[in-house]
């Protein structure tokens, strides 16, 4: 699905909260959780794991669900895939500018292939980000051959 800037009108206009299922399961997708969940956001952000009861019974039937990053507002409105990367931009005070920009016309076919590209290889980039800190909420088992 690639992000539109018509899309991210529609969100502007009415939407107070957006809800963001990742993979709990990805230590990627766990870091950029707690990316997210650091940033100042311009409306309410609830992240739900993918994997969770709730989110399976409020969003079960939403494709892409469990297989993918998935955006919903406040209005049942979903995106998936690279326009829910454009929409937890957008839900930011730094990054909505960007937001705009990467749903152009001009820019959403660069914009779908950046998030193809990092989310076909989140294990890797998960990799990177192993550590051996119990209480940090993204660290994996998985450890890239020099960290041994």
């Amino acid at each position: 699905m690639t992000p539109t800037m018509d899309g991210l009108d529609m969100v502007s206009a009415t939407a107070t909260k957006l809800t963001v299922l990742y993979d709990e399961r990805c230590a990627f997708c766990r870091r950029c959780r707690d990316w997210l969940l650091g940033q100042r956001c311009l409306i309410q952000v609830e992240i739900l794991p993918a994997g969770s009861r709730a989110a399976a019974e409020r969003y079960g039937m939403i494709p892409g669900f469990g297989s993918d990053l998935v955006a919903i507002d406040d209005l049942g409105r979903a995106w998936v895939g690279p326009a829910a990367f454009v929409a937890c931009l957008w839900a930011t005070v730094r990054y909505r500018p960007w937001a705009y920009e990467l749903a152009k016309p001009a820019f959403a076919p660069y914009t779908e292939r950046f998030f193809k590209f990092v989310s076909k290889r989140r294990d890797r980039f998960g990799a990177w980000f192993g550590r051996d800190d119990p209480e940090c909420s993204w660290c994996d088992e998985l450890r890239m051959g020099w960290d041994r």
